[in-house]
């Protein structure tokens, strides 16, 4: 009895390691929807770090941009405060070499005036004329005739 014990002991303890194997195995691997749940997992974590990526990047370039922006804004600032000054070789004349003050100011306007006073001695148009709009002298049949010069002249009032 001692080796038939020793058979059945050890052909129950091969077929509960088998059992055993095969539940834990079970258990171990991963059902369908898990492993799709897993995957889904992997591929919004690498789409969130992607996003993550493209905003630093975005945000670099704006500082960047805005970096350049402010050197650009010195550049002219410093350029327009370079382009004020006057060069040192320009010096300013003396009052003495200086031509004479004109007495008489004419403005523009003025100017403007005078040149037009002598292109109009021409035609001769005084201010104080009085001028009329154009009168219609076209032939009339009748004398309560409208002339061609209203706006219903030619209609004829039948057709309408």
């Amino acid at each position: 009895m001692d080796f038939l014990t020793i058979v059945v002991f050890l052909a129950g303890a091969v077929i509960g390691a088998g059992v055993c194997y095969a539940f834990v195995l079970g258990t171990r691997s991963e059902s369908k929807v898990e492993r799709q749940m897993r995957e889904l997992q992997e591929e919004f974590t690498a789409y969130r770090e992607n996003v993550n990526q493209h905003f630093n990047k975005t945000a670099q370039l704006v500082n960047n941009l805005t970096d350049n922006y402010i050197a650009m804004q010195k550049h002219l600032e410093d350029a327009a405060v370079s382009f004020a000054e006057p060069p040192k070789s320009f010096t300013l004349e003396k009052a003495e070499t200086l031509p004479a003050a004109k007495t008489d100011f004419v403005s523009l306007e003025d100017r403007q005036k005078q040149e037009l006073r002598a292109k109009a001695t021409d035609a001769e148009f005084d201010a104080s004329s009085h001028v009329e709009p154009p009168k219609d002298y076209a032939p009339k049949g009748k004398v309560g005739e409208k002339g061609q010069l209203a706006e219903d002249f030619g209609l004829d009032s039948k057709v309408i």
